[in-house]
C-alpha cells in the first residue's frame, strides 16, 4: 500500500515537473536585449500586427501597452496599400521608392491600432516624413508611439500635433537599408481611423513638416498642407480600418 502510494507521488511530482517546464519553455520563447520575453503566441501576434522583427526594437513600455489588454483572443482585422508614384520637382521626374502602408486593428475594451510603411528600397531623401491619422466618431486613449527603424539604426520620435479630430507625427529617416516606419496607439472603440504616411521628396526643417491641419481633404485624407509644404511630399494614399 505505501509502495503504490509513493508511486502516485512520485507520478504527481513528474506530471507537475513537466508541466512547469513546459510553461517556462512557452515563457521563454524570445526574449529580446530590452529585457523583454515573449511566449510564443506574443511573438506570433507581434508579427501579424506589426512586422516580423518589431520584436526585437520592443522595450518593457511597448510591451505592457500592447498586452495591457486581453489582445491574443481577439481577431487582428489588416489592411494594405502600395504604390508606386512618379514624382516631379522643379520639372525633373523622380521616382519614388516602391513602398507600403498597412493598418491593423486589435479591439478589447479599445482598439489597439498600428500602421507601418515598409520601404523595399533605400529613399534618396531622408527628411522629415509624417504619419499620423484622421479620428472620425473615436478617440485617443494612448499616446502614439512612432519609430523608426533600419537595420543598424532604431529611432523614436514624440513631436506630435495634435488636433481634434486627429494627429500627427513628424519623424526624421535614419540611415541605412531595411527601412520601416511603425506607429501604434489605442483609440476608444467605435468610429474610422484614416492613415496617412507622407514622406518629404525634399529636405524640410521640422518646423515647416508640421505646418498642417487634419483634415479628409488633405493627403492621403489626413494632411492638409500649407502651401508651398504640400510640394515637398508624395501624397501617398492612406489606408482606413473601422473600428
Amino acid at each position: 500500500m505505501k509502495e503504490n502510494f509513493k508511486k502516485i507521488i512520485l507520478v504527481l511530482v513528474f506530471m507537475f515537473l513537466l508541466k512547469s517546464m513546459a510553461v517556462g519553455a512557452t515563457s521563454l520563447y524570445y526574449t529580446n536585449s530590452n529585457g523583454v520575453v515573449l511566449t510564443q503566441e506574443e511573438y506570433e501576434f507581434v508579427s501579424e500586427m506589426f512586422w516580423e522583427g518589431f520584436q526585437k526594437l520592443m522595450t518593457v513600455e511597448d510591451y505592457n501597452e500592447i498586452f495591457e489588454e486581453d489582445v491574443l483572443d481577439k481577431d487582428i482585422t489588416t489592411k494594405i496599400y502600395t504604390e508606386y508614384n512618379p514624382i516631379y520637382t522643379r520639372g525633373t521626374q523622380f521616382t519614388s521608392p516602391y513602398k507600403s502602408i498597412k493598418i491593423s486593428k486589435s479591439c478589447v475594451s479599445n482598439c489597439l491600432v498600428t500602421v507601418t510603411v515598409d520601404w523595399t528600397s533605400i529613399p534618396t531623401i531622408k527628411s522629415y516624413d509624417v504619419i499620423g491619422a484622421y479620428l472620425k466618431d473615436t478617440s485617443l486613449v494612448s499616446s502614439p508611439v512612432t519609430k523608426a527603424t533600419t537595420s543598424s539604426v532604431s529611432q523614436s520620435s514624440t513631436t506630435i500635433k495634435s488636433d481634434t479630430n486627429g494627429f500627427g507625427v513628424s519623424i526624421k529617416l535614419p540611415s541605412g537599408a531595411n527601412l520601416m516606419v511603425t506607429q501604434y496607439y489605442k483609440v476608444s472603440l467605435g468610429g474610422h481611423v484614416y492613415a496617412s504616411y507622407q514622406h518629404a521628396n525634399q529636405n524640410i526643417s521640422l518646423a515647416n513638416s508640421q505646418k498642417y491641419t487634419i483634415s479628409r481633404s488633405g493627403y492621403g485624407g489626413v494632411f492638409l498642407f500649407n502651401s508651398p509644404y504640400n510640394s515637398y511630399y508624395d501624397g501617398m494614399t492612406g489606408v482606413d480600418i473601422e473600428l
